[in-house]
């Protein structure tokens, strides 16, 4: 997703090209019919988004394997709800710079059409909750492992350069399901509270005043405790300030960082380690699901 939205960025004045009239089927999965206009959006997605070699075949090769994610979540009755496909798109529009209409029509200028975006992370989704579900449990790094894995690394690399923080959530109020219009006053208000946020003393009593703003305390937090997204978040941002207003279903969450304390720590080096682990495990464990998906599937090429 991150990807996707840095790629954006730098190709959003590229033209559409011209789409064939003409749509034949280029592939069967499982009884369900790909098309040459399904192949051609996505090649153009990969294309926007920085991908090189044989774009055609790995876009027909995502598509085959999308969709046999979806049977599989299907068969094991995980459904992703429109509002979560919303919201990822919500936060690569942000990323962006942009509301969720205007990367609409960014891609549209591009020739793609925001459905195949969709579509892509409908499957992404779907699948990540298949694999949470049903088999989250054996997938998880455990303690042994990454004790192992860090007494094998040397002995500068068991700590690691981090922060503790001490933060409080501000939190512009949305409904679930917001409209373009609410949602676009929620960032006007996140970015009027950010303008005016530069201490924690004089800024969480403002923002408490501020209409559709909650303030509550997040407490001491290390950089490794956080979340993956809110570390990220926090990353850069000077003691005193907010982060970016970062969507969920509750709204726009920012973080104030009230205090900022360098420290060093093993836990932060096993959290990092921990991450590339889980990484490879789930990107290992997807490629075999996916070849024996493929197994079973009854898939024709045309």
């Amino acid at each position: 997703m991150f990807r996707i939205a840095y790629c954006l960025a730098v190709v959003l004045s590229l033209l559409a090209a011209p789409v064939s009239a003409q749509t034949t089927i280029k592939a069967v999965v499982n009884g369900k019919p790909i098309t040459s206009y399904d192949v051609a959006q996505r090649e153009r997605l990969l294309r926007i988004t920085g991908n090189k070699g044989n774009l055609t075949q790995k876009a027909l090769d995502e598509l085959i394997d999308e969709e046999l994610q979806l049977e599989a979540a299907r068969q094991n009755r995980v459904t992703v709800p429109a509002g979560s496909v919303d919201r990822a798109i919500g936060s690569i529009a942000e990323r962006v710079k942009l509301s969720p209409s205007q990367l609409a029509q960014a891609l549209a200028q591009a020739g793609v059409n925001i459905q195949t975006l969709r579509d892509r992370l409908e499957a992404q989704i779907a699948f990540n909750q298949l694999t949470r579900t049903r088999f989250g449990d054996s997938l998880k790094i455990s303690e042994p492992d990454l004790v192992a894995a860090l007494l094998k690394k040397k002995d500068a690399e068991t700590v690691a350069d981090s922060y503790e923080y001490d933060l409080s959530r501000v939190m512009v109020a949305m409904p679930e399901d917001p409209s373009q219009a609410r949602r676009a006053e929620a960032v006007r208000i996140a970015n009027s509270v950010r303008s005016q946020f530069n201490n924690c003393e004089t800024g969480l009593p403002m923002a408490k005043k501020t209409r559709e703003v909650v303030v509550l305390p997040y407490g001491r937090r290390t950089h490794a405790e956080l979340p993956t997204q809110l570390a990220d978040a926090i990353e850069n941002i000077d003691q005193g300030k907010l982060t970016e207003p970062i969507p969920t279903p509750q709204g726009l969450l920012m973080l104030a960082v009230c205090k900022k304390t360098a420290v060093r720590s093993t836990n932060a080096a096993m959290k990092a380690l921990e991450n590339d682990m889980q990484a490879e495990r789930n990107e290992a464990f997807t490629r075999q699901y996916i070849r024996q998906l493929r197994r079973d599937a009854a898939i024709e090429i045309r």
